[in-house]
């Protein structure tokens, strides 16, 4: 058993920080913002010909592949992706019917999954005790990034038959999410909960018009959509509506509804992250510099004047219940939430668009995506005991996955059946292709961006100062990591 030989290894290892919110280069090295675009560029692209993988012709005489996913536990972020039973003239799972199909005769294997309640502590689980239950994990990022650093996973980058260079892989989570050319997690065309986990605005369209504001696709287009723009957008929309001198949420109108991850959606949509890394592919805190001050400066209003926004995280609001309504009732201008909100609003009778997060300014070069933790990334555990097979059928279901799962996710659902106009689809291209996954984030060292989003938030306190304060610690985090990383384990 392949297993055996790291069980010293892992019952040496401790659990390390476990965060709840969370999502930067290649395996050899950094890539500049102009290739980590063109990669993502060639990700998106569609071929009118089906790209096939290179992969050897077997049978695995019915044998299963079984993934431990989300379950229901997970109410509107359970796994949908993976496998469903039969057809349910649903978009999504029939493509995942129509996928999985192709793939169980092909390869005369069985594809199956586990829904679990808690998918980190049940992979940490059944590894500790090293069974080979599972082939493959989709954990939400926090809960990967700590399998990964207790040496639960095996390196990617070594799996047989896994081409990561290939575009059905979203090669800016290839390049990101790696330390020192390892690589424990990622995601790509087989999953479709990136996607949903995308941070994004959305906005009223009749509420634009009415006040004869600039179009935000426009804006976008002639690249001046920014923070400052926001703002006064936000600020000539919102309303005492009854003239009270109190703003409400339950009756005025606003220029923008959110709650606290938006911070990371000012933070990295300006082109900030927590760390950057060198061309040995190593990672370095950097998130102290002038453009993350001015992002403070430019946002803090967006995040904390009650005037102009209704945040659910400072207000203790009920993100959908009592949050969404706000916006679907036509009483706020934008709403920042994830992707995943554009099918929620289905039912929304008031068209609204959807948009980029804003940049900090015209000057930027591109725009920015932060990646919600609610994202489930794909990783093989140690205890898998066939690689050559693993390697196989992620290979060739994530190809297959190009031409069904995201045709159905992207085509037919947003662009389709949800989206309310053609310049919202050519916004999406635009927010799919600029994701940002930084591993800083995720790992939540030293709370550093805790401390920018209390800041953010109220407008006060010396950041800088909290910064420094909380750096030295911050660095010790990190270099643990890199340590259990580096020394991880590979196929």
């Amino acid at each position: 058993m392949r297993f055996l030989k790291h069980i010293p290894i892992l019952l040496a290892t401790t659990a390390i920080v476990f965060i709840c919110f969370g999502c930067a280069d290649n395996k050899t090295g950094k890539l500049n913002n102009d290739t980590i675009n063109s990669l993502s560029e060639t990700n998106e692209a569609d071929s009118t010909a089906e790209l096939k993988p290179d992969l050897p012709d077997v049978m695995f005489n019915g044998e299963k592949f079984v993934f431990l996913v989300r379950g229901p536990a997970y109410n509107e972020w359970m796994s949908q992706d993976i496998y469903v039973e039969q057809q349910k003239s649903e978009p999504i799972a029939d493509a995942v019917y129509e996928r999985n199909l192709y793939l169980e005769e092909k390869y005369n294997i069985k594809i199956r999954e586990y829904g679990s309640r808690d998918v980190g502590a049940d992979a940490r689980k059944t590894i500790a005790t090293a069974s080979d239950d599972y082939d493959a994990v989709m954990a939400d990022t926090g809960a990967t990034a700590s399998l990964a650093s207790q040496k639960y996973l095996f390196d990617l980058h070594t799996i047989p038959y896994m081409d990561l260079t290939k575009e059905w892989w979203d090669q800016r989570s290839v390049s990101q999410l790696s330390i020192g050319g390892k690589l424990y997690f990622c995601t790509g065309d087989l999953s479709i909960m990136a996607n949903d986990a995308t941070w994004i605005l959305m906005f009223n369209k009749p509420m634009i018009g009415d006040l004869k504001f600039e179009s935000p696709y426009d804006l976008v287009r002639n690249n001046k959509w920014t923070i400052e723009k926001m703002l006064e957008m936000a600020k000539g929309a919102s309303n005492d509506e009854n003239g009270d001198g109190v703003m409400k949420y339950t009756t005025d109108k606003y220029g923008f509804v959110t709650h606290g991850s938006s911070c990371e959606g000012f933070f990295f949509g300006s082109g900030c992250n927590i760390i950057t890394k060198d061309d040995n592919d190593m990672p370095a805190i950097t998130m102290m510099s002038e453009r993350a001050l001015s992002v403070l400066e430019a946002a803090h209003e967006l995040m904390g004047n009650r005037d102009i926004v209704v945040n659910g995280s400072v207000q203790s609001l009920n993100a959908v219940t009592q949050m969404q309504p706000v916006f679907q009732s036509g009483r706020a201008l934008f709403y920042g939430e994830v992707m995943q909100c554009i099918i929620r609003l289905r039912a929304m009778e008031i068209d609204f668009g959807v948009i980029p997060f804003p940049k900090l300014d015209e000057n930027q070069a591109s725009y920015n995506h932060f990646i919600h933790t609610t994202a489930a990334m794909l990783s093989i555990p140690v205890t898998n005991n066939d690689l050559d097979k693993t390697g196989i059928i992620l290979e060739a279901m994530t190809a297959k996955s190009k031409y069904t799962l995201r045709k159905a996710y992207y085509d037919v659902c947003l662009q389709g059946k949800f989206m309310r106009d053609n310049e919202s689809a050519e916004m999406l291209d635009i927010i799919l292709r600029t994701r940002n996954f930084d591993i800083g984030y995720i790992y939540g060292w030293g709370d550093l961006f805790e401390n920018f989003r209390t800041c953010l938030t109220s407008g006060k306190g010396d950041f800088a100062s909290k910064f420094a304060r909380s750096e030295r610690a911050a660095e010790k985090m990190m270099d643990k990591t890199i340590k259990s990383w580096l020394e991880g384990v590979e196929a």
